[in-house]
């Protein structure tokens, strides 16, 4: 009994000894206790889960569904569910993601080099099975601003003004700007897209916007600028329809958007 009492009394001290060095351990941050209840909880985990598989984003208008433009193939089945797909077609550097035979757009290297991704375009338009979107970065755009300078907002020292990302900006109430908006407006529709909504429809928020010129009436500009655009894709009842700014809703928008203007629209992306 007494060699008992003794083998007792050594654990107990040793356990003393661990705890302790435990405790130390832990008030000078050698150990934190949180990530090995971490590990414990991490370790009971099914292993034989199956990984997630990323889907495309869902797109802001109710049962749409955005895609990359390398999907277009798969466009049905990756649609299942909805009945409406977005397409990128222009992105916020100015890029196309179609062939454009627009003047500025080959001079300024913004069109698709590929033929053949209009024709699956127009071949995805021509099913009918899907309402189709082309979705346009309208205003910020950096390809064409390099290729020519004067199509831009300017600073209050008259070169060109960028954001905080470095993207241009086209103005709106510049002749050539709202001529080379109609023209790829005019293409997409031409391609068969029902609809065609318009991102970048407003003016800068972000980035050192109080080095901008005075810009004069912004929504007056955009209202002009829309209206036109509708106009230009009449003939192939192509619907014009706009992504509101987070600012629309107030009654002196920095954007320039107002709700006036989104009602102008055939509906309001969000």
């Amino acid at each position: 009994m007494h060699h008992i009492t003794r083998i007792l009394y050594l654990a107990l001290c040793v356990s003393g000894l661990v705890s302790g060095a435990f405790l130390l351990l832990c008030c000078f941050g050698v150990v934190d206790p949180a990530l090995l209840f971490q590990r414990e909880e991490t370790a009971v985990l099914p292993t034989s889960a199956p990984a997630e598989v990323p889907q495309p984003e869902e797109a802001g208008a109710a049962n749409a569904i955005t895609l990359r433009t390398d999907q277009i193939d798969q466009a049905e089945a990756l649609a299942v569910g909805h009945d409406t797909v977005v397409l990128p077609m222009q992105n916020e550097d100015g890029s196309l993601n179609y062939v454009s035979r627009l003047p500025l757009a080959v001079e300024s290297g913004a069109s698709w080099g590929d033929p053949a991704r209009n024709q699956r375009l127009r071949a995805l338009n021509e099913r009918g099975e899907l309402h189709t979107v082309a979705e346009i970065s309208c205003l910020r755009d950096q390809l064409l601003i390099q290729n020519d300078p004067a199509l831009s907002l300017r600073r209050v020292s008259g070169s060109p003004w960028r954001d905080g990302a470095g993207y241009g900006w086209l103005d709106p109430a510049e002749r050539r700007v709202e001529a080379y908006l109609i023209g790829v407006c005019r293409e997409l529709a031409d391609l068969g897209f029902d609809e065609i909504v318009l991102t970048h429809c407003a003016y800068p928020t972000e980035g050192a916007v109080e080095c901008l010129r005075p810009l004069g009436d912004k929504t007056g500009a955009l209202e002009k600028l829309l209206r036109q655009l509708q106009g230009a894709v009449a003939d192939w009842e192509t619907e014009i329809s706009l992504r509101a700014c987070a600012d629309a809703d107030e009654p002196d928008s920095a954007s320039g958007q107002t709700e006036a203007l989104l009602a102008v629209g055939a509906r309001v992306w969000e």
